[in-house]
C-alpha cells in the first residue's frame, strides 16, 4: 500500500496549490477523475500482473484522492461562517467516517459475493471447501495444509471480486467528478465572506442611519 500513500503525499499539496489558483472545482473534480482512472486500470489486474503494475495504479489512485480530499475539506469550511467552523468540521469528519464504514461494508460485501460466486470447491474435502469459500486466506491456508497447490487458483476468484469492487469505485468516482464539476462552487462567494463576520459586528447600526 506504500504507493497509495506516496500518491496521497504528492496529491494533497498539489490539490491545495491548484485550489489557491483556480478555486475548488478544478482540483476536486480532477482528483476524482484521476481516482476513477487509477482504479479503472486496477480492475484489469490479473494473476499474471506484476507488482509494478499494481503499484502504478495504486499510486494514481492515491494521487487522485490527495488532490480531491484537501480542497473538498477547504470548500466545506469556506462555505460556513467562522463561528460555525468547529461544528462544520465535526460534521464533515463524521460524514467521512460514516462514508468509510459504509464503503467497507458495501464494497466488502460485493467482494465477498464476487469471490464466493467464482470459487470452485469441487472435489475438495469438506473442511478445505468451507475454508476456501470463507475467504482467499482460508483457501491458501487449506492449500498449504492439505498439500493441494491447485487451491491457489482461487486467486482468480478473489481477483474477480476485487475487479467488481474497483469497477464500482471507478463508476462512483467518475459520477462524483461530474457532479462536483457541475455543482461545487469554484470559490467562496462574497455573501459567504460577509457571513463570516460576527453577528455583533453586523448588528451595529450605522451612524448615518441614526
Amino acid at each position: 500500500m506504500l504507493p497509495l500513500i506516496g500518491g496521497l503525499v504528492v496529491g494533497a499539496p498539489t490539490g491545495e496549490r491548484l485550489a489557491a489558483r483556480v478555486g475548488y472545482r478544478v482540483p476536486v473534480s480532477a482528483g476524482l477523475a484521476v481516482l476513477a482512472a487509477g482504479v479503472g486500470v486496477g480492475a484489469a489486474t490479473d494473476v499474471a500482473s506484476g507488482y509494478g503494475f499494481v503499484a502504478a495504479w495504486l499510486a494514481i489512485a492515491g494521487l487522485g484522492i490527495g488532490m480531491a480530499l484537501a480542497p473538498a475539506m477547504d470548500a466545506v469550511l469556506d462555505a460556513l461562517p467562522t463561528e460555525q467552523a468547529g461544528s462544520g468540521t465535526a460534521i464533515t469528519m463524521t460524514l467521512r467516517q460514516t462514508g468509510g464504514a459504509l464503503g467497507v461494508a458495501l464494497l466488502g460485501s460485493l467482494l465477498a459475493e464476487g469471490y464466493t460466486g467464482r470459487v470452485d470447491t469441487a472435489g475438495l474435502p469438506a473442511a478445505a471447501a468451507a475454508a476456501a469459500r470463507e475467504s482467499i486466506a482460508g483457501a491458501l491456508t487449506a492449500a498449504a495444509r492439505i498439500g493441494e497447490p491447485s487451491l491457489a487458483v482461487r486467486n482468480a476468484a478473489y481477483l474477480h471480486g476485487m475487479s467488481l469492487v474497483l469497477i464500482a469505485t471507478a463508476v462512483t468516482a467518475g459520477v462524483s467528478a461530474l457532479l462536483t464539476g457541475w455543482l461545487l462552487p469554484g470559490e467562496p462567494s462574497p455573501d459567504s465572506e460577509e457571513g463570516r463576520q460576527s453577528p455583533e459586528a453586523t448588528s451595529v447600526p450605522d451612524n448615518d442611519a441614526r
